[in-house]
């Protein structure tokens, strides 16, 4: 069990680490753990005809134009995703199901995969091994909602310089745990408790955000790539602009969910 809550590793948004699809194999092959930051704000209505049925009916459930988008986002970035991920480049359908909240691929119980959602940011985890994940931007309304007064003991201790950081920081790793676990957060928050037999890592992004992974086992080599807004429904990167579409990689790509 690591330090709770872990210490927060910076991270930023450097051209480096922009996510580039052709090297998206290269990170799976020597990585446990990649994590893609994007933004609601990616949303237009094309992204919308990439949904199947299924998924335009979840769509169409929910109440905001927020949700709407935010789901349309992270699913269409799904679909991008993982034709790149080795052994599922080939595959002309992936076939996405939910149990106990969590999306699995269909018949590739190898491949893992987390969502979290904060404001604008989106975080999609894609795992070898099972995790979860929390994304919490930093904000003085995130702040005043998080239920910490009962949480005391070895939860409650200078993680972060930056007191508006710590609490949430916390609630990061506990909205985790939970994920990993597939339990409900609220059943952490009595007087005492502790998290056993989990590790955990921790990012502060680029000042404004915290991302959380929760797993078991041997230390996780995880990385951080960031979707640049820019480029619509291509996922681009660094010094390389002239990759093409997915769909112009190898054709149309359907993902049911």
């Amino acid at each position: 069990m690591t330090e709770i809550p872990p210490s927060l590793r910076s991270w930023s948004k450097h051209p480096k680490n922009r996510c580039v699809p052709d090297k998206i194999p290269a990170y799976w092959k020597t990585h446990d753990a990649l994590t893609f930051l994007a933004d609601v704000g990616m949303y237009d209505a094309a992204r919308y005809h990439t949904l199947d049925a299924d998924e335009k009916e979840q769509h169409r459930k929910f109440k905001s134009d927020y949700f709407k988008k935010r789901f349309t986002v992270s699913r269409s970035l799904l679909r991008q995703i993982l034709p790149w991920i080795p052994g599922l480049d080939n595959n002309a359908d992936f076939v996405l199901t939910k149990k106990n909240g969590r999306i699995l691929i269909t018949n590739r119980p190898d491949i893992f995969i987390s969502l979290s959602y904060s404001g604008s940011c989106i975080a999609v985890t894609l795992g070898k091994r099972k995790i979860g994940s929390d994304i919490e931007m930093v904000t003085p309304h995130k702040i005043k909602t998080i239920p910490l007064l009962r949480i005391s003991g070895s939860l409650v201790c200078e993680s972060t310089k930056n007191p508006d950081q710590h609490p949430i920081h916390i609630w990061t790793v506990l909205e985790a745990y939970a994920k990993f676990h597939d339990m409900s957060l609220y059943p952490l928050l009595p007087d005492r408790f502790f998290l056993p037999d989990t590790r955990f890592i921790s990012y502060c992004i680029d000042h404004h955000a915290i991302l959380s992974l929760a797993y078991e086992g041997t230390i996780l080599k995880d990385t951080i790539l960031w979707i640049d807004p820019d480029c619509g429904s291509v996922l681009c990167g660094g010094e390389d602009t002239t990759t093409g579409s997915l769909s112009h990689r190898q054709g149309a790509t359907h993902v049911r969910a």
